[in-house]
Order: C-alpha cells, then sequence, then structure tokens
C-alpha cells in the first residue's frame, strides 16, 4: 500500500515537472516569436536594401553590356577574309572578291549570336560598308530580343589589374590610408588631450568641430578658393606671397601630379579632425580621476600620464576610430569629384571617383559594379576589427 502511493506521489511530481517544462518552452517560444515580430521590419529593410543590392551588384560585376564597334568590326573580319582567302585584305576592297568571304562572314555573325541574310550584302560593297551595315543589323537585332549584357565571369576584375587609372586609384586610395588616417588619429588625439587641459576647452573643439557641420560638396568649394594660384585669390597662395619669394606666381596645388593628392589629403584631414577630436575628449573624460590624483602623487608627469594611463584606457576608442577613418577613406568621393574630378591626368583617381565616373560619365554600370565589390570586400575586415572590438569591450564590462 505504501508503495503505491509513494509510486502515485512520484508519477504526479513527474506529470507536474514534466507540464512545467512545457509551459517553460511555450513561453520562451512565445517571447522569440514577439522579439522577432518586433525585429521583422527590421530585417525586411536589411534584406530589400542591403542583401538583395548586394547580390544584384555582385552579379551585375559578373557581366559586360553588349556592344559592337564598327572599328573592331571591320578589322575582325578582314582577319577573318586574310585566313580563308589567303591573301591581305583592305578596308576599300570589295569584299566579295575574295575567296570564301560567305564563311569569314558566317564567323563573324556567329561570334555575335545573330543571323543577317549575305543577300544584304551586294558586288559593290566594300569590306568597311559591310561592316557597317553589320553593325547596324546586329544592334537591332540585339534591341529586339533584349540583349544587352552577357557574362564574362571574372573579365571587369582582371580588367581593373590591366587599367592604368584603376592602378592609379587603388594607388591613391592606398596612400590615403596610410597619410589621412595617421593624421587624422594623432592630430585628433592630441587636440583632445590639450583643449581638455584649458578653460576655452569647450569653444576650441566647437572651432574643430564646425568642418564635419559643413558637406563635403561645400568644404570642396571653400578649399578650392584656399588653393587657387592667384595670389590675389587664392588663401594660401596670397599668404605665400607674403614672404620674401622672388617672382613669385603662385603654386596650383590642384593642378600639378605631385601635389594634388597631399593637398586633397589636407583638406580631408580639416574635414575629419573635428570627429576624432570630440570623440577622443569624451573618452579621456571617462578615465577616473583618482588614477590622476594617484599618478600625480607619484610624481608622474603630464606626458607620462597621457602615454602611460590615457592611452591604454582608451585603446578600445582608438581602435574604433581608426576603423571609422578607414571606411571614410576608401569611400571618399565628394571632395575628390569637386575639388579635382581625379584629376589632373587621372592623377587623383580613388576607387569611389573612379566607379562614379565610370558608371555615370561613361554608362558602364558593369564595370563599376566591379570596383563597388572590390570597396565592398575591402570594408569587410575593418568591419570585422570593429565588431570583435566592440564585442571585447563588452565582454570586459
Amino acid at each position: 500500500m505504501d508503495n503505491t502511493v509513494t509510486k502515485t506521489g512520484v508519477e504526479a511530481e513527474v506529470k507536474t515537472e514534466v507540464k512545467a517544462e512545457k509551459n517553460g518552452r511555450r513561453k520562451r517560444l512565445r517571447e522569440l516569436i514577439r522579439i522577432y515580430l518586433w525585429i521583422l521590419p527590421a530585417l525586411f529593410l536589411v534584406l530589400v536594401f542591403l542583401v538583395v543590392p548586394t547580390f544584384q551588384t555582385i552579379s551585375l560585376s559578373l557581366h559586360e553590356k553588349v556592344t559592337i564597334s564598327e572599328h573592331e568590326l571591320t578589322r575582325s573580319m578582314m582577319e577573318e577574309i586574310e585566313k580563308v582567302s589567303g591573301r591581305e585584305a583592305g578596308r576599300g576592297d570589295r569584299i566579295q572578291e575574295f575567296s570564301g568571304w560567305e564563311k569569314a562572314v558566317e564567323k563573324i555573325l556567329a561570334d555575335y549570336q545573330v543571323e543577317v541574310p549575305l543577300s544584304e550584302i551586294n558586288t559593290e560593297m566594300t569590306i568597311r560598308d559591310t561592316a557597317q551595315m553589320l553593325t547596324m543589323n546586329i544592334t537591332r537585332l540585339w534591341r529586339e530580343k533584349g540583349i544587352e549584357e552577357r557574362f564574362v565571369g571574372l573579365k571587369n576584375y582582371r580588367q581593373m589589374g590591366e587599367d592604368q587609372t584603376m592602378r592609379t586609384a587603388f594607388k591613391n586610395n592606398l596612400l590615403w590610408l596610410m597619410v589621412f588616417t595617421v593624421l587624422t588619429v594623432i592630430l585628433g588625439l592630441l587636440i583632445a588631450a590639450l583643449t581638455e587641459r584649458v578653460r576655452w576647452s569647450t569653444l576650441g573643439k566647437t572651432i574643430i568641430f564646425l568642418p564635419m557641420a559643413i558637406s563635403g560638396v561645400a568644404s570642396g568649394v571653400i578649399w578650392n578658393f584656399m588653393y587657387f594660384k592667384d595670389v590675389n585669390t587664392g588663401t594660401i597662395n596670397a599668404l605665400l606671397n607674403l614672404l620674401p619669394l622672388k617672382n613669385f606666381e603662385g603654386i596650383a596645388f590642384l593642378g600639378r601630379p605631385d601635389l594634388v593628392n597631399i593637398a586633397l589629403i589636407i583638406a580631408g584631414v580639416w574635414m575629419q579632425v573635428g570627429f576624432c577630436t570630440v570623440i577622443f575628449s569624451a573618452a579621456l573624460k571617462a578615465v577616473p580621476v583618482e588614477l590622476h590624483e594617484v599618478a600625480w602623487i607619484e610624481g608622474a608627469s603630464s606626458i607620462q600620464i597621457f602615454f602611460k594611463i590615457e592611452i591604454p584606457l582608451i585603446l578600445s576608442t582608438i581602435v574604433v576610430v581608426v576603423t571609422q577613418m578607414i571606411i571614410w577613406v576608401l569611400k571618399v568621393f565628394d571632395i575628390i569629384y569637386t575639388l579635382t574630378k581625379g584629376g589632373p591626368y587621372s592623377s587623383s583617381e580613388v576607387l569611389a571617383n573612379r566607379m562614379y565616373m565610370t558608371a555615370f560619365n561613361e554608362n558602364n554600370f558593369q564595370y563599376a559594379a566591379a570596383m563597388a565589390v572590390v570597396l565592398f570586400i575591402a570594408v569587410i575586415p575593418v568591419l570585422i576589427m570593429n565588431v570583435r572590438n566592440l564585442s571585447y569591450e563588452e565582454s570586459i564590462r
């Protein structure tokens, strides 16, 4: 009897635990559903405006715009005719004078995946005339079939390695990456540390931060006047003209390939150093006052406190600012486009400006998409470093 009662009690207890566990699971499931319902609009926006465009850009970068050049078609036809006839062909030669010309034309048409009746080529037509006629017919047939682009794999990426302008853009982006990032971070850190030690720190930081409130285009206009060659108009040349320099006629900062990149980087530093200053100033204010007091008692100087106490404590903030500056450099565009448009002679080209010019000036969106993918890939390591730094900060709090 006692065993029966005990067994019944155990079973009831087990059932209660199972029921409680089921209720707990249902509660957690409801919580998860509620959470995901709240973040569903954000996930939808990410999908529509980030994920889908990213894959579309990658797909576009693997294609090229279908175009036909009359000059290239004429040259290709001459080469094919020379192969089948065994003798040299000129643009003004009549095409039907060459044996096997039909085979050469069919080979050309097969390459462009169209069919044009050979009866349209009469005895009076030269190779050039034939190429003109075929160019018009191929273009018309492509439009009728809706053929605008074709898959070319990694051709656009290989072309970037062979493109001299793109190599200049890569080199300039690397120059910006090293010089601009170092200058903005160091100057921002020094200004933040120095302004914290004076009474008018708020006014000083406000003045330094003002360029951040100005658009990139407006900043470009300002620095265009600053760099103007005329000593009566350009601010910098006007200041240099005050020095005892013989026959000084002004320096074309934006017109000399050896000076233009440094001039643009200085303008970029002027635009972004305020951001670095404000972030570093907030980080330095968070350093415990007790550490400063102990250091002063121990006889440490201001420089020692700065390098031995403040820098280590705000190291994570420095990493964040560095990553932000690197991302800004990789997508720098407005200051370049406003001041030089990549000139003179493409000496100040960067990836973002080249991408814009290729897409909207040259109407080659496929090649521009490949540049966008390269920029996207370049940003990924920086983002990963930033996320890891933030995760580390969360773990030690």
